[in-house]
């Protein structure tokens, strides 16, 4: 197996991973973001957050130093990581981990911030007069 064939596969991984995640959360985003900031802006926030998504899921994708032992020896007497099936699906398993788990702490992050902002405009919706 060829190390840039590894290389590509998993960045596509990635990108596959990445593109589920957020068609599975794009509704519930657009409707935290409308209900928050108004339809106007939500457009372009989504589109943010679904950039800031797909930089995390490629950027998770291949862990460098890990990925590095198919290519560079250590030092003179270290071996070659041998590149073949196995080690190929393990490091598909460690992209299919990372990218999860940076998503994951990505959205979680978004969630928790857009918790405190919806508790903060309905003190406000709150406070204001009845009419």
């Amino acid at each position: 197996m060829n190390f840039i064939v590894l290389l590509v596969g998993l960045l596509a991984l990635a990108i596959v991973i990445t593109a589920v995640v957020v068609a599975c959360f794009r509704k519930p985003i657009r409707g935290i973001f409308n209900r928050l900031i108004g339809e106007p802006l939500a457009d372009a926030w989504v589109q943010y957050l679904t950039f800031v998504l797909y930089v995390v899921g490629f950027s998770c994708a291949v862990n460098s130093y890990r990925i590095d032992n198919y290519v560079m020896q250590r030092n003179k007497d270290a071996l070659l990581t041998p590149l073949n099936l196995q080690t190929a699906i393990l490091e598909a398993y460690h992209t299919v981990e990372s990218v999860l788990g940076g998503l994951a702490w990505t959205l979680t992050a978004f969630f928790i911030v857009a918790l405190i902002a919806y508790i903060i405009v309905r003190a406000f919706e709150l406070k204001q007069p009845q009419k």
